[in-house]
């Protein structure tokens, strides 16, 4: 009996050391920025069906149509702080664009509606229609080897606090080639929060 009861507070002890560890673990080690970005959206309180996150999910852009309402969280990247989040309403959006190598690829407004010529590359990827000006086609980089640096989305409210909210899909895979992957994943995402703010403005 004496035997049994020593074994037995023995395995109780190991459990318990092993449970502190992985509960120190936990607390020590970062939670995800996608659980930060979701934790700091939920604090609104509202619903958002429509979520889209950024590549190194530094962002999320959550709609929620029924409410009429856009929720933009923002955390660093592998940072300890805590994820913001504001929110704006539907009236307040002006319209946005998506800037590639600081040229505008494409934009909606409330005022204008007018979007750049498009055409679709070799991805499915709408792009804009450019012209070779150098004369010399021998000298012409490919277009899915042009390399970009940028690729933002600008989001224009009627705020004079925050008249332009910049979020930028490829801060850390640039400068990235139009053939990557990865450059066609975070195109195909801007490109789906554009088409989203259209609807909104052209609402």
């Amino acid at each position: 009996m004496l035997i049994f009861l020593m074994y037995m507070f023995a395995v109780l002890g190991v459990g318990l050391l092993l449970a502190a560890a992985v509960l120190k673990f936990r607390l020590s080690y970062p939670s995800s920025n996608l659980t930060k970005l979701a934790r700091a959206l939920g604090s609104f309180n509202l619903n958002f069906p429509r979520r889209f996150v950024t590549p190194d999910q530094s962002h999320m852009i959550a709609l929620d149509e029924a409410g009429r309402t856009l929720a933009i969280g923002s955390c660093s990247p592998g940072g300890a702080e805590h994820a913001t989040a504001q929110l704006y309403t539907f009236d307040t959006i002006l319209g946005s664009e998506i800037v590639e190598n600081a040229l505008t690829l494409t934009k909606v407004s409330k005022t204008s509606r007018i979007t750049t010529s498009t055409r679709k590359n070799s991805y499915g990827i709408s792009r804009p229609e450019t012209e070779n000006h150098s004369g010399n086609n021998a000298d012409a980089i490919p277009a899915d080897e042009e390399e970009v640096k940028e690729l933002t989305l600008k989001i224009y409210l009627s705020s004079a606090d925050t008249p332009v909210l910049s979020i930028p899909f490829l801060p850390d895979i640039a400068p990235a080639r139009k053939s990557d992957r990865e450059y066609t994943l975070a195109f195909s995402e801007v490109q789906h929060v554009h088409e989203a703010i259209r609807e909104i403005v052209s609402a």
